[in-house]
């Protein structure tokens, strides 16, 4: 059997545990969270990096059972903004090494998110003789290409191309995403692996409308529609307030995410939904924790979503998996389900006209499908059988590297960084 392995997850521009809907965090920290505690469960155990933000954080918190997050600083006496950090590659590369030596752990592979985090784990990866998985999350070639908010940074566009190659492999959520790292970076194919994003099934289920309604002080009587996502211009929230003016009076908007009503994003929606006429039929709740993300899925009639792209699209999965039916634009995962015909899954081009259409046929179709069948459409996409597809890939960059003991040899120094109790160094696969 396998021997279980030692993981440095990175995740250095967005915590894993940071507000979600807030401006660098949302979906892409459920995905670490929920594949690093899968990981935990499956004995293999996981350290996962990020940016120290504030001085009282603490260096190491248990978040599951084999899974730790670690916080490390930049060298900077003020946390760089995100279009920053890759200046400070060399810097987080240094914490994370004199964290590893400190505690006298061996890692077996470097799994990094997002393209900041990929620059420090190639430095890491070099001085380990470790290899380096990477998963973009977004690609700055795609989101340039939608023209939507402020162009991507030149220098992170060649760092992805220079990682997408430099990488051992490549993990995507989503079969689309696969053809965009080959359209934009020529990435190669026998190195790009599906891992797509899960749903926790257990939070995420058909619940009582009218009784989340009554918990969230939502009218009975209105047809809600729900959104969830950071603010942006990307995520498509200007066309789903347009769609909303095209819809009947009693048609309601709740928009999750954002921080809150000094947010410039929110303050511009506001007066777009002031001009369209439907102010008073919008509610910004601004971030909302995860857990309680349910009762919003139960509380409304369709799910909407208008993103110009995303590389996968957790929300609208969670949607379906709470038996709420979605108007989408055709984007990540959304588009797969789409053209396979997923119960509740409903096309449009993202333009208000066809986000409107979208809405009154699903008003119209309502007892077509019921919320159980919603949700059992979408069973594959569980979060250990994303694990799975994770630890397979690992398993596979592993083999292509020989053994090579790089790292110094794990030992039990007592640290109060360390485990509560003995920490397993699991060896490289021979």
């Amino acid at each position: 059997m396998p021997k279980p392995l030692t993981i440095a997850m990175l995740s250095i521009h967005s915590s894993p545990v940071g507000n979600l809907g807030t401006r660098d965090t949302g979906g892409m920290s459920v995905y670490v969270l929920a594949l690093a505690h899968e990981m935990g469960r499956a004995g293999h155990e996981v350290d996962i990096f990020t940016l120290r933000r504030h001085p009282d954080e603490r260096a190491v918190s248990a978040l599951a059972s084999n899974v730790r997050i670690v916080t490390v600083d930049s060298g900077q006496p003020v946390p760089p903004a995100k279009n920053d950090l890759h200046r400070h590659a060399d810097d987080l590369a240094a914490a994370i090494e004199t964290f590893r030596s400190d505690n006298g752990l061996a890692y077996d592979l470097i799994h990094s998110h997002y393209w900041v985090s990929g620059q420090v784990g190639r430095l890491l990866g070099e001085r380990w003789k470790r290899p380096q998985v990477i998963t973009f999350h977004t690609l700055a070639a795609m989101k340039n290409s939608t023209r939507q908010g402020k162009p991507e940074p030149v220098e992170r566009q060649r760092a992805e191309r220079q990682l997408v190659h430099s990488a051992d492999a490549l993990l995507v959520a989503c079969q689309r995403e696969k053809e965009n790292l080959e359209k934009c970076y020529a990435a190669d194919p026998e190195r790009i692996n599906l891992v797509p994003g899960g749903v926790d099934f257990e939070r995420f289920h058909p619940q009582d409308r009218a009784a989340a309604r009554r918990r969230l002080g939502f009218d009975r009587k209105d047809f809600i529609l729900l959104s969830i996502g950071r603010l942006a211009a990307l995520k498509g929230q200007a066309q789903i307030i347009a769609a909303l003016a095209q819809c009947d009076d009693d048609v309601r908007l709740v928009l999750v995410g954002g921080d809150g009503p000094a947010d410039r994003e929110q303050q511009r929606l506001q007066q777009l939904a002031a001009r369209a006429g439907v102010a008073a039929r919008v509610v910004f709740t601004g971030s909302i924790p995860h857990r309680e993300l349910p009762a919003y899925y139960a509380a409304a009639d369709v799910y909407v979503q208008a993103s110009h792209y995303e590389s996968f699209g957790l929300v609208g999965l969670e949607a379906l998996a709470s038996g709420r039916p979605v108007v989408t634009s055709p984007v990540g995962i959304m588009a797969t389900l789409g053209q396979r015909q997923q119960p509740g899954c409903h096309l449009t081009d993202g333009s208000p006209a066809a986000l409107a259409a979208g809405v009154r046929a699903l008003r119209d179709d309502a007892f077509v499908w019921t919320p159980e069948e919603i949700h059992e459409a979408v069973g594959e996409f569980s979060w250990p059988r994303a694990a799975a597809a994770a630890l397979a890939a690992y398993r596979g960059a592993i083999r292509q590297r020989p053994s090579d003991a790089a790292c110094d040899p794990p030992h039990d120094r007592g640290s109060p960084a360390s485990h509560s109790g003995p920490r397993r160094m699991a060896a490289l696969d021979k």
